[in-house]
């Protein structure tokens, strides 16, 4: 068993990792929408990228730099598939592979994860509820700007 940082009710351990967050504040935006930002290591990169966290995305979505360097260690799952998002109608492909939070405290956590890929994407990284988030045991502090992870 690994160490928690942090506690559920009654002691049980509700998370083994925590990693700082970035919010709309530190990043000096003019917008007003609450968005939380966390680096993830996606397949084998051999650097973190900055990924918004979206309840709301269906699954993980990365940039086409990102996906170009992903996609031949990925295992694709099925394609055509097509996103509708507020920036438009998207048609990609989604993939099967890793993507792990670095840990700032505790352990980091991987998760085998859906990703839609797509070469016309403009957006950028997206850590999705489907085939992400839903696998994992999470919770904000936005007082301190962090996010706590644990695998379900």
């Amino acid at each position: 068993m690994t160490d928690p940082v942090l506690f559920a009710r009654g002691g049980a351990t509700f998370a083994t990792g925590v990693a700082r967050f970035r919010d709309n504040l530190d990043r000096s935006f003019e917008e007003t929408d609450a968005r939380i930002y966390v680096q993830v290591l996606p397949g084998d990169l051999p650097f973190p990228v900055e990924a918004m966290v979206d309840t709301a995305a269906p699954w993980c979505i990365f940039s086409p730099l990102i996906g170009e360097r992903l996609r031949p260690h990925l295992d694709i799952l099925r394609e055509p598939v097509f996103l509708h998002t507020r920036l438009g109608r998207f048609r990609g492909a989604l993939y099967r592979g890793s993507v792990k939070i670095p840990a700032d405290e505790g352990i980091p956590l991987e998760v085998d994860a859906v990703m839609f890929l797509c070469e016309d994407w403009p957006g950028g990284n997206f850590v999705g509820y489907q085939g992400f988030l839903q696998n994992i045991r999470f919770a904000v502090d936005p007082h301190r700007n962090r996010f706590y992870f644990a695998s379900l």
